[in-house]
């Protein structure tokens, strides 16, 4: 390690930083000459372990095979040594194997990491593309940063300078500050050793400041990820309205031409059958057309309010009157009529699918089970039935179309003797009419 005299420029911050090292090396030198012996090295085998379990769990087989062979046979030599009370060499081999393994999990961590922000900036790049949006500048990864060629003294000072990694891993840090204080601390005959941890420790506190620094940017892909895909749902969803429309034209312009083909097919009769036949066949061909299209535009307006609102639709049924959206007895506490949070997620998601539908009426009922009173169950019925539909007039679904009635333990659809029936007739249920949509 080079000393004072071999650096004749040194910055004040770089000067001040080899006082804080020598301070703490004097701490360290000071801490072994009042102790007449050191305990065995228990918790620095107990740490190594822990370095190497926890590298193996985080596939540093696949990322960092070299470092983490050696993590374990240093390991392997510290148990050994220790076997053979040589306390000394024991630790010394620990402290290297901890520091091979953190090494080898902070490497698996850089390759994972790496992989992720490539996958999110591809996705982001293939999303433009398709909504043809111009090319967004391309983040520089931290993780590509390189690392100073110099000695691990100097590399940690850079580090501790470098504003795009300064707020990030501090324990790493204090770590290779501290390998840094051992080296100065050391004798020549195991100075060698010394270096070789400090070495080690300062590319652990490199490298996990750069994964650190690329997840917190990778957050920020991440959001825009998301509100480029709630763009491609809206753009598709328009696609398949306008398609729906088109088709619906169509369907009317065919239906005149039918009418006109009928009037001048009045005077043959053979004639006006053929005719009417072959209408026939090309009117229920266009309805399946219109009917798929419809179709196609109510599944991709279901999947954009479900990514505005982040959660799922209601399950739905086909009824008598129309689609009948199911809210479960779980919606609300217990004798309560206020939404739980993932039910009014869920109620908000089918306000923006109704909105985008544009549905003219929507009835909403509420329904209890038997137990208890009945005018009670009949007043918290309406409560919940209420609090529905101010959740879907929250979402933008116009009130003036929203009717809410509570019809308590009217018209159970199972059994109120059992736990599961009575649940099942716990319910609020949105009803919205066929052609409405």
């Amino acid at each position: 390690m080079p000393s004072h005299r071999t650096v004749p420029h040194m910055r004040p911050s770089f000067a001040q930083f080899r006082q804080t090292l020598h301070a703490a090396a004097a701490g360290f030198a000071l801490t072994l000459a009042g102790c007449a012996s050191l305990p065995p090295p228990t918790a620095e085998l107990d740490a190594a372990r822990q370095a190497v379990a926890r590298a193996d769990a985080a596939d540093a087989d696949q990322y960092a095979q070299a470092d983490l062979a050696q993590a374990r046979a240093g390991l392997e030599r510290a148990q050994a040594a220790m076997a053979r009370k040589r306390d000394e060499e024991a630790r010394s081999a620990a402290l290297a194997a901890a520091a091979d393994a953190d090494l080898a999990y902070t490497l698996s961590r850089a390759a994972v990491t790496r992989a992720e922000f490539n996958q999110q900036q591809a996705e982001i790049a293939e999303l433009r593309a398709r909504l043809r949006m111009p090319a967004d500048q391309r983040f520089d990864n931290p993780l590509d940063l390189p690392a100073p060629a110099a000695t691990a003294e100097i590399r940690l000072q850079a580090l501790e300078a470098d504003p795009r990694l300064n707020p990030f891993a501090q324990f790493e840090r204090l770590q290779a500050r501290q390998a840094l204080a051992a080296v100065l601390a050391s004798s020549s005959r195991n100075r060698p050793a010394a270096l070789m941890q400090a070495e080690r420790r300062v590319g652990i506190a490199e490298q996990a400041a750069r994964i650190e620094a690329a997840r917190r940017l990778a957050d920020t892909l991440q959001r825009e990820r998301s509100e480029l895909l709630v763009e491609a749902s809206r753009r598709d969803a328009e696609t398949a309205r306008a398609e729906a429309e088109r088709l619906r034209m169509q369907a009317q312009m065919q239906a005149e031409e039918t009418a006109r083909l009928r009037a001048a097919a009045d005077a043959e009769s053979s004639a006006r059958q053929e005719a009417e036949a072959v209408l026939v066949g090309a009117q229920v061909d266009q309805s399946a057309r219109v009917a798929a299209a419809r179709e196609k535009e109510a599944g991709l307006a279901r999947q954009e309010a479900e990514l505005v609102a982040g959660a799922k639709l209601p399950p739905v049924r086909k009824g008598a009157q129309g689609d009948v959206f199911t809210l479960a007895g779980d919606a609300f506490g217990s004798g309560q009529a206020q939404l739980t949070a993932n039910a009014s997620a869920s109620v908000r998601a089918l306000g923006v699918y109704l909105k985008t539908m544009k549905a003219g009426s929507v009835q909403v009922i509420g329904y209890t089970d038997s137990q208890g009173e009945a005018a009670a169950n009949q007043t918290l019925s309406r409560r919940r039935a209420d609090a529905v539909k101010a959740g879907l007039a929250d979402a933008g679904l116009a009130a003036a179309g929203i009717s809410a009635q509570g019809k308590g333990e009217a018209e159970p659809i199972a059994e109120n003797t059992t736990a599961a029936g009575r649940a099942k007739n716990r319910r609020v249920e949105i009803i919205v009419p066929s052609k409405t949509l």
